[in-house]
């Protein structure tokens, strides 16, 4: 998925180490394709690298993340219903 996202837009941001996060490739119309990356599976990926709680995980995503703001570059990010 990664090299298939690096051919297509190599300006797309990609997270260090949430690899297991990365759920797919999205696009929109035609615009260049970008990450998409599961919340739940981020989450979870937090929690265990950096050995915390799900509420600091929580924070951490809000604070390092979710804000995150790069143009037409920027992941998808997937809420999935639970």
């Amino acid at each position: 998925m990664k090299d298939q996202l690096e051919e297509g837009n190599p300006e797309a941001v990609i997270f260090e180490d949430l690899d297991e996060a990365l759920i797919g490739v999205g696009r929109q119309f035609a615009r260049k394709p970008v990450a998409v990356y599961s919340v739940a599976k981020i989450l979870s990926e937090l929690e265990r690298l950096y050995d915390c709680t799900s509420i600091q995980a929580v924070e951490w995503f809000d604070h390092n993340i979710e804000c995150l703001g790069k143009g037409d570059d920027t992941p998808i990010l997937l809420y999935e219903e639970q």
